[in-house]
């Protein structure tokens, strides 16, 4: 099929909006630790099957970001690690397997569909409907059609929730997967009334004084290696204790190791508690950091993924460095 903007669409669309159309009820869910196009995408697609007809509920086992409240409809999203019964399907979105999940998707009975809207490679196609896009640049595009094809026309309030995950997974067109594909999906989406100038307040804006006091702590850490082409910060616990922040809060933190001249790996450590670290990895395009994160159990895509390694972080640091050093050496490294 064949979107409005001339985007060719795989079939695999058609397969997601047949499913979810005689459903009545369904739930949406993402991933732990969800960013702008996890919410963005979970909340755009509960209010187009809203729209459509269906009754639709969003959950997820962590909270919203803070910078991420200002998105319509976000206060009916429900935090929980359980996941109440009777739907006639489940759309799970952004997410490449089960676990990614938080468990809500060991607790469906057997037979219920499962429609898995992603863009990430990695995906693992556990749906019973798999709609994976690995050249879309978010899952917010992919709601875009998903939309047209359930005939759902864009609301002001369904093109916010897109456009913020559109521009979160670009960062805000900078990144290589600003295709004109994802252009061209968020000019309807402006046309549709989402504001480009509210969204970035509020993916961007709005920092607290706690929040800058940190980022100068933690660039204080800052270190290069590789004869400058790896790069790496640290967040320490007692640091964001101090602050009165959680990681959700300085996940921005990674941009600045990244834009330095010279870096083409940035990583992020993150201590989450005395025995696990959380670790992110930027790339300008020369490394595939989500095959670097799968090393260690984590994800995401080329040029942005993470991980988490169950070590404190002054042991996950020397085997994560290392790694990201043999993969700026290797053939992993793309021209």
């Amino acid at each position: 099929m064949t979107a409005s903007d001339g985007i060719t669409c795989p079939g695999d669309l058609a397969a997601a909006a047949a499913a979810l159309r005689p459903a009545r009820r369904v739930a949406v869910l993402g991933h732990v630790n969800p960013e702008p196009d996890c919410i963005g995408s979970t909340l755009g697609v509960t209010l187009c099957l809203r729209r459509a007809g269906l009754e639709a509920q969003a959950f997820n086992v962590d909270p919203v970001p803070e910078h991420l409240r200002f998105l319509p409809g976000v206060e009916e999203l429900v935090q929980s690690s359980r996941l109440p019964g009777g739907w006639g399907a489940i759309c799970v979105v952004d997410t490449t397997d089960p676990e990614r999940a938080g468990g809500l998707l060991h607790q469906i009975p057997a037979g219920t569909p499962v429609v898995n809207v992603d863009h990430h490679l990695s995906n693992t196609r556990f749906g019973s409907v798999n709609w994976v896009e690995p050249q879309a640049s978010s899952v917010g595009e992919m709601v875009c059609h998903l939309a047209g094809a359930l005939q759902v026309p864009l609301t002001r309030e369904i093109a916010t929730n897109l456009l913020a995950a559109i521009l979160g997974d670009t960062g805000s067109f900078r990144f290589a997967n600003t295709t004109p594909s994802a252009l061209r999906a968020a000019a309807r989406l402006v046309e549709a009334g989402a504001r480009p100038d509210l969204v970035a307040e509020g993916l961007y804006g709005g920092k607290r004084s706690q929040e800058l006091r940190l980022l100068g702590e933690v660039l204080g850490t800052f270190q290069v290696g590789a004869g400058g082409a790896l790069a790496w910060i640290e967040v320490h616990r007692a640091a964001l204790d101090r602050a009165g922040l959680g990681l959700d809060d300085i996940e921005g933190f990674i941009d600045y190791p990244r834009t330095v001249r010279g870096v083409e790996l940035a990583v992020a450590f993150k201590e989450n508690g005395p025995a696990t670290t959380r670790v992110s990895f930027r790339s300008r395009g020369r490394v595939d950091v989500a095959a670097l994160a799968a090393r260690f159990g984590g994800g995401g895509h080329r040029n942005a993924a993470g991980c988490t390694v169950a070590l404190p972080l002054r042991e996950a640091r020397p085997l994560v460095l290392g790694a990201a050093e043999q993969a700026l050496a290797g053939p992993g490294r793309g021209e």
